[in-house]
This record gives structure tokens, sequence and C-alpha cells, in this order.
């Protein structure tokens, strides 16, 4: 290390008189803080896009949203909803619209108009997104889902990981005021609950300031939104909601029931993971990946993801007969690597 290199490294570190006390700020009261990453996690299919798009409509457009208290107020702010799921034209500007969204205030990616590909190194960790964060300065970005914006160097079931490139997120959200809420699946095992809820990476539990849960009760069509983990207050009560045709947020009720509770209520209904829902699982973990996968990483993802070695491989078999995916090999020898590809992309 250069002289240089240590007198910047040094200049980092300061007594904590020189710190100022500030209490916590909230984008969404006692539930989303400001600055902070904050995750959102649910089964496929539970509300969670339909629940972003709330967030995002209320924030762009200060209104409030289900997950407000009722006497909270805000002003209209700037926000980015990054996606590389849905299609903004044919779904993502519908919804927004509908909700209430001011338009000119959501920053979404276009990949049409990425011409030389610069979006591919579009991801956490990188000078891209630190330069896109300093020039917007939103109050929110969305990370539609983490597996989109997860850099391909990544193992995202290796430990540390994924705090590593999620970490310039906090000094970035406290220079700006931006917050982070990021989109993840959640773990269908029997039995897990808190941060083995979280699939993908047990990192993400860790380095999130606020854990939100969405998924079923027993009731029909009825979803609860539990608060399972808040380091800057008290976990709040769980909301009760339902969509409507419309595609809105029907607020519910609320309950002091956490997502273990409803879990362990629904744990008689089903046992593992159906063969067909892992084929639905494989064929949204790659594309969210650009199409195609490593076989060993997609492995130890099912495996997170609570999917026995017996129907991941049962799934795969049927998706390569159906010609869903298709394997590809690259490189020779011992640096072959093995790949899964979806046939449509």
């Amino acid at each position: 290390m250069t002289d240089t290199n240590k007198d910047k490294l040094l200049s980092c570190f300061k007594p904590l008189t020189a710190f100022e006390e500030v209490e916590p700020e909230w984008l969404i009261p006692l539930r989303i803080p400001k600055g902070q990453i904050s995750l959102l996690a649910s089964d496929g299919g539970a509300g969670k896009t339909t629940t972003t798009v709330s967030i995002v409509a209320a924030i762009s457009s200060g209104s409030r949203c289900f997950l407000d208290t009722p006497d909270y107020q805000r002003e209209p702010a700037l926000t980015a909803f990054l996606s590389t799921e849905d299609s903004v034209s044919q779904k993502l500007r519908r919804k927004l619209r509908e909700a209430g969204a001011n338009l000119d205030n959501v920053i979404c990616p276009d990949f049409s108009a990425d011409k030389n590909g610069d979006l591919r190194n579009f991801k956490f960790g990188t000078s891209e997104m630190t330069a896109f964060v300093e020039y917007y300065r939103p109050a929110l970005i969305v990370f539609d889902p983490l597996q989109g914006f997860t850099p391909p160097t990544v193992n995202m079931s290796a430990r540390n990981q994924m705090r590593d490139c999620l970490a310039p997120f906090i000094g970035l959200g406290e220079k700006y005021g931006t917050s982070f809420l990021i989109l993840c699946h959640s773990n269908k095992r029997k039995g897990a609950y808190g941060r083995d809820r979280i699939a993908d990476s047990a990192d993400l539990w860790d380095i999130a300031r606020s854990v939100l849960m969405i998924g079923y009760t027993d009731q029909p069509g009825q979803r609860y939104l539990s608060h399972e983990k808040s380091n800057y207050g008290n976990l709040q009560e769980t909301l009760l909601f339902g969509i409507d045709d419309a595609g809105q947020i029907v607020p519910d009720g609320t309950t002091w029931k956490r997502d273990r509770e409803f879990q362990e209520a629904g744990s008689g209904q089903s046992s593992a993971p159906k063969r067909d829902d892992c084929k639905d699982w494989i064929v949204e973990t790659i594309r969210a990946n650009g199409g195609r996968l490593k076989t060993r990483e997609l492995d130890d993802l099912a495996k997170l993801d609570g999917y026995s070695a017996k129907i991941l491989r049962t799934a795969k078999e049927a998706l390569k007969a159906d010609g869903t995916i298709y394997y590809k090999s690259e490189g020779f020898s011992q640096g072959k690597v093995w790949f899964i590809y979806l046939s449509d992309t």
C-alpha cells in the first residue's frame, strides 16, 4: 500500500465525538428505512409485484399506500423501478398508471436503447450502478428480481459474496438518502422460517435493515405482509390484504401472526415442492439470469430454495423433453463448464 492510499484509508476513521447522533428516517413509516437496504420476499404469484407497484406509485405521486400509518403524509419523489423480468411497455407502465403513479417520477431501463450492451454491466457493486445512483439520486430503487442484478461472477449461495457486492449501497444510501428495495423469492422448504425463508442467499437477511415477507393465509384470496426484521424499530403488525379484479391492493385488516405461523398452519396442505412448481422455478430463475445459467449454480440455488435433488432432476428432464431448456458446454477438459439455456431466449 502506498503512502497516499494509506492516508486515504486512515482518513476514513474518526472518534465517536465527530459523529452526529440522528434518529432513523423512514421511506415507509416503521417498515422501510430511508437510505438503507430492505427486502421484499414471497412465493411466486403471492403479490410481490402488485405490492411493489403500490409502494412506487405512492412515493412517486406523494400519496398514501396501504403500508403507511394513517396520519402519514409525503411529498412526490423520484423513484426507479428496475426490472429484468416484466416488460415496461406491456405490463409495468399500465400497472403503475392504474395504481396512480406519477409516471414522470418513475425511471425504468430501456433495453431497446441499449445498442452496445451497456446494461449487461449494470449490476450490484459496479461503477455503472454507482454512477446511476449518483446521477439520479432517487428516493427509492426497486430491483426486480435479485438475480437480474447480481454479477455473473458472484455465487449467491457462497457466504459473504452477496454482502460484498451490496456493501456500496450503504454509503450511497447515507450520502444521497436513496432506499434500496430488493425483490427475491422465498424458500419453500418445510420448516424454514426467519433468515432461512430468504431464498438465493442467506447474506441478504443479514445485510438488509428491514425484511418484509408476503404469503397466503388460509382464507381464499387473502394474503399477508409480515414484517420479519427491523434494525431501526419494533416489528410492525402483519397486514392482511387482497387483490381486486383491477389488480389493486385491497386492505383486509391486521394480525400479529408472523410468516412462521402462517407457514406452520399451512404445512399440512403440501409436503415437498411438486415437479410442476419446480419447472416454473427453473424457467423463472434461468430467465432472470439472462436466459442461461451454470448447471451447478442452478443446483445450488434449488437446494437453497428447498427443492430436493430428485424433484429438480425430474423437473429438468421434463423441461428438456418438451424443448423448454437445453444444455451446452463451454471450455475443454478440466475447464469445461455446463450451462442450461432457455430455448426461447
